[in-house]
């Protein structure tokens, strides 16, 4: 009887600390993982909401293709930005457009884009509400 008690204590003793060693190994797995996701990008859904920089820049890719010349430029430095509620933004700004004649037109814009969440820098994350051009 004494054996059989000892030997059932030595797969006991075994038996946790293999127990162990695997619960140590998951938890660096886990870390591991953890650390990953951190550096990574991925979680752009649980940002915070886009600054003003990243809806005028999505603002200029809705309103590109409405021009007719290829030559367009932004006045960058003059946009002006509002916030209507959570999710839609207001950008007001202009732009120049050379034709092929030479000739150079500057156009005033307001645009109202809603943010649909996801990736700021990705044009599916936005929808455009409403487009004013001057």
């Amino acid at each position: 009887m004494e054996k059989n008690y000892l030997k059932d204590k030595q797969i006991k003793k075994q038996s946790a600390v293999t127990a162990a060693w695997l619960l140590v190994g998951f938890g660096i797995v886990f870390v591991f993982i953890l650390v990953k996701i951190a550096n990574s990008n991925s979680m752009s859904v649980f940002s915070r909401l886009p600054d003003s920089d990243a809806a005028y820049a999505m603002a200029k890719l809705y309103i590109r293709p409405t021009v007719r010349s290829t030559n367009v430029s932004f006045h960058d430095d003059s946009y002006k930005f509002a916030k209507k509620s959570d999710s839609v933004y207001v950008i007001k700004s202009s732009y120049s457009a050379r034709e092929t004649s030479g000739e150079s037109t500057t156009t005033q814009f307001t645009i109202s884009l809603k943010y649909m969440g996801g990736s700021a820098n990705k044009e599916e994350s936005w929808k455009m509400l409403d487009l004013n051009q001057e």
